[in-house]
């Protein structure tokens, strides 16, 4: 199952990266993005579980968030 959850993700990244060099995605989108992440991550760490799965995933997928981040900043100058 996070080996699907996990494929979903990179798509939606690869795909984000797409709209987010054409500055088109509102910076709220992204924020809310990565809030929810570092929420759950927050979550699991609460818990101590942060040698799981999920958390490995959650962990990769907030790295390509603020690479997003940093692609907008540069691109569409905004800060990050």
């Amino acid at each position: 199952m996070l080996h699907i959850l996990k494929k979903i993700a990179d798509w939606i990244v690869e795909h984000e990266k797409d709209e987010a060099t054409d500055c088109t995605v509102p910076d709220e989108v992204i924020d809310e993005w990565l809030e929810t992440i570092e929420e759950r991550k927050k979550q699991i760490e609460e818990h101590g579980h942060t040698d799981s799965a999920q958390y490995e995933m959650l962990s990769d997928l907030e790295k390509k968030v603020k690479e997003i981040q940093a692609i907008r900043a540069k691109k569409c100058h905004i800060k990050s």
